[in-house]
């Protein structure tokens, strides 16, 4: 009988690229890097009227080993709408202080570009505006 094991490390984020995606070759060793700005909105009521408010913007980095990932990435580019699978990953470091922490990265395994819809439009503005600051 063969046995089959579930994988509950998963994750889905949709957001925006912080910047172009790199293709990196180390030692022979290929993969991707990019970054993806997530931000959660609401609805608040505002007099009579309902407006969207964005709460705190998440950076999250991730790292791609997949060749198909790697084909999937090649015609994007920073402040595209994307949707990203994968899984979390913590890597130790220490600090300058030499205290040891972790970072949180994601290992993707698929990503697709999304089109903008009508919010969508009001928050690539700002994002794009908050990722100018951020250089």
């Amino acid at each position: 009988m063969e046995e089959k094991m579930a994988n509950n490390n998963k994750v889905q984020l949709t957001g925006f690229l912080g910047y172009d995606p790199k293709v990196i070759d180390k030692d022979g060793k290929i993969f991707v890097t990019l970054s993806i700005a997530t931000t959660d909105s609401y609805l608040v009521k505002e007099g009579g009227e309902m407006k969207w408010e964005d709460k705190e913007t998440v950076w999250h980095n991730v790292l791609a080993f997949s060749e198909a990932l790697r084909k999937q990435v090649a015609t994007l580019k920073k402040g595209d709408k994307v949707e990203l699978i994968g899984s979390i990953s913590y890597k130790p470091f220490k600090d300058e202080n030499g205290v040891s922490r972790h970072n949180a990265v994601i290992i993707g395994s698929q990503i697709k570009k999304l089109e903008y819809g009508k919010h969508t439009e009001a928050v690539v503005k700002e994002t794009a505006k908050k990722m100018r600051s951020r250089g």
